[in-house]
Parts: C-alpha cells; structure tokens; sequence
C-alpha cells in the first residue's frame, strides 16, 4: 500500500494555501488554468447536464461552465469557514452522491492536498456517468514551480508538503479505473517569484511544452459490455462441452 505524505491539519494547510494563490504567483497561476479548464469542460462529445467541482479552494476554483444545467460545489467540513460558494459539506472519499450521475468531475488542486488521492479517484469513478469526463488540474512535478516548492518542503510549509503526482502515476490510476486520458496542457511556464513583475507578463507559451508550472488532465470512462457474444458463448461451449463432468473424480474399486 503507498505511504502518502502526512499533510497539515486544515486549520493550518487551508488559510496557508488561500495566502498562497493570494499572490502575485498563485494569481496568474489561476488565471491560466483558466481556460484550460473552461477547454476541458465544453467537449461537445458529454451531456452538458451535471458538473461537479471539487478543490482544495473552492472560492479560487477558475471555471465559466454556463452550458451546464445543474452544477455542484462540494467541500470538506473544515472548508465551510473559509468558503461561500459550497452547496454542501462532505468527505472527498465518501461523496453524499448516487452511482453514475455525474456528466463531468472537476478536481482543482485536490490529488495533491487530501489524504489518499487513490480512494477519491476510485469514489470518482463511482459517480462519473459511462462516456463521462473527469479533469484533474495540478502541480506539475517537473517544472520551475516545483523546484521552488522543494525549498518550502524544508521550510517545512504547509502549502509545499503536497504529493508530488506526475503525470504518468495519475494515467496508471485512471486506466485501472476504466478511464482513457483524452488531452494533456500545460501552463504557467514561468519563474514562480513575485518579483520582479516582469516574471509574471511575459507571453504564455504553448500549452503543449510539458514543463509548465500546472497541468490540466481530461480522461473519459469507458467500460467494456457485461453481455458476452454469441461467438464467446460458443468457442467456450466447444471447450466445455460437458460442463457438468468437469470436476475433479477418482475411482473407487470395489
């Protein structure tokens, strides 16, 4: 079983991470994941009808998804204090919702802060309807932002003792979980420091270019039919043509 990295309790992690995208740093992180997301969202291929957001900052969460006709926000119990915008309180590992109902899941920054993020990705896969979306929006491991959070990890900061996810770990969870990731960006190619203001309005670079500083993931759910056909049914008919006498038999002499 992997061993995750004990995060700050919430009263310290989550007015540290708020202070955080606060700055002029997490501002324009924010602002171009963007339209990442809001890309992400409007696939013309799902039903715009059911929208889930969760994030570690639900106030900060960057998404326009107006097309959508009914849309959630759920947060943890020790998220309530600090946020407005939450429809309900819950466990990301026990979401209060039935099996398959959702059309899209957004994830903003949540992997990376909760305690497992292998158990929500399984209560995700839960509600996400068959054909629909999840898009998970994180830190890139490999990036400039990264490498600043390594000082904050012997600082001991509440905002860098996330998990490091890369790409290819969260791909390995989604296919085990019957998802196939669509499309990859990448943003925030930038120096993650305050100052000088210039570091932070400079151009962005293609969203293709793998070491920004945040990554927008998409993948859609996919399940095999449960209803074997004919051929199946007959090549194993051939194989077993008495399955009654397959069992295990011994002699007895009398």
């Amino acid at each position: 079983m992997a061993s995750w990295r004990t995060q700050h309790s919430p009263d310290v992690l989550l007015p540290a991470l708020r202070q955080w995208f606060k700055s002029s740093v997490g501002r324009t992180v924010l602002q171009e994941e963007r339209p990442l997301i809001n890309r992400a969202v409007s696939d013309n291929d799902i039903a715009h009808c059911n929208l889930l957001k969760l994030s570690v900052i639900p106030d900060g969460c960057p998404l326009d998804a107006e097309d959508y006709r009914r849309q959630f926000h759920l947060g943890s119990p020790a998220q309530y204090g600090f946020s407005q915008v939450l429809d309900a309180i819950c466990d990301f590992q026990q979401l209060p919702i039935a099996n398959e109902s959702q059309d899209v899941v957004v994830l903003h920054h949540l992997l990376e802060f909760v305690d497992n993020p292998h158990r929500v990705l399984r209560e995700v896969e839960r509600i996400v309807v068959p054909h629909g979306k999840v898009v998970i929006c994180g830190i890139n491991p490999f990036s400039l932002l990264a490498m600043r959070g390594l000082l904050g990890k012997v600082k001991r900061s509440a905002m860098w003792q996330n998990h490091r996810l890369t790409i290819h770990r969260i791909t390995d969870w989604l296919s085990l979980l019957g998802f196939d990731v669509q499309d990859v960006s990448y943003g925030f190619h930038r120096l993650p420091i305050n100052k000088p203001a210039v570091c932070m309005q400079h151009r962005p670079l293609p969203t293709t270019i793998a070491m920004g500083g945040i990554f927008v993931l998409s993948a859609t759910k996919y399940r095999a039919p449960l209803t074997p056909s004919a051929d199946s049914l007959r090549s194993r008919a051939q194989i077993l043509r008495h399955p009654a006498m397959a069992g295990a038999t011994r002699n007895i002499k009398t």
